[in-house]
């Protein structure tokens, strides 16, 4: 059974999340992408999947409605990355013994982030590159700048605020040295009919060693698209959490 937490982060602020298993199992952790959440059906799958394997499993929201939980417009990647750094640092303290990782889409940069590395692993699901919110994009049209919330209007269906501290993060940052800047075992798996194959393959060339590359040919981003795609990528994932469980 799952089990609500609540980890401080900041002096203001918690993540919200569920936790199934104990310390004495190696813990899986999800990081869902933008702007989801950790009960989109791909992260509860994974965590499912996870747990029958023998591994407790962690999924959390980056930023969601309840109290004093942070809010997608005053959020960055480099705010992520520590909220997973603070995190990893609660199940430390917990006696956790081997702690892994899964970012899927925005996920994925934000464990590319972290400042600590205090975790034994990571693998990305078709992972985030040179994304701009404020430029057309992968056929997503313009978007606006709104000077009173000082945020962006996102038009992804639904209209979501993006707030100018992201938006300025995604133009500025040097995506080309996200990997070389990261120094835990890493996995990549990427979608071979998304947008960021290309993304995920220069991921993998500038990577520090442990590191491998799967391209799934016939996957898009959620890698929904036969029955059996999504527990290929949890399979993969686990297989390579137990190659690198002994280092």
């Amino acid at each position: 059974m799952e089990k609500k937490l609540k980890i401080k982060v900041s002096e203001k602020n918690y993540i919200y999340g569920r936790l199934s298993g104990s310390s004495r199992q190696p813990l899986f952790i999800v990081v869902h992408g933008l702007p989801g959440s950790m009960d989109e059906d791909f992260y509860l799958n994974a965590t499912r999947w996870f747990v029958k394997r023998g591994y407790a499993s962690f999924r959390f929201n980056l930023y969601g409605t309840e109290k004093n939980s942070r809010q997608m417009m005053d959020s960055t990647l480099k705010t992520h990355a520590s909220d997973i750094d603070a995190a990893v640092r609660y199940f430390r303290g917990k006696k956790f013994q081997k702690i892994f990782i899964a970012g899927h889409s925005y996920g994925g940069p934000s464990i590319l982030l972290s400042s600590e590395q205090k975790f034994d692993g990571a693998v990305l699901w078709d992972p985030s590159y040179k994304v701009s919110f404020t430029k057309t994009q992968h056929g997503f049209p313009a978007v606006k700048y709104i000077k009173e919330i000082k945020g962006y209007i996102m038009n992804w269906g639904t209209n979501l605020i993006v707030g100018k501290a992201m938006a300025d993060e995604a133009n500025t940052i040097n995506w080309n040295e996200l990997t070389k800047n990261f120094h835990l075992p890493l996995r990549i798996i990427a979608a071979g009919k998304g947008h960021l194959v290309r993304g995920a393959k220069h991921y993998f060339r500038t990577a520090n060693d442990p590191k491998e590359l799967t391209v799934i040919k016939d996957a898009t981003h959620y890698f929904n698209d036969t029955e059996d795609m999504r527990e290929k990528v949890f399979k993969i994932s686990e297989d390579w959490f137990k190659k690198i469980s002994n280092r």
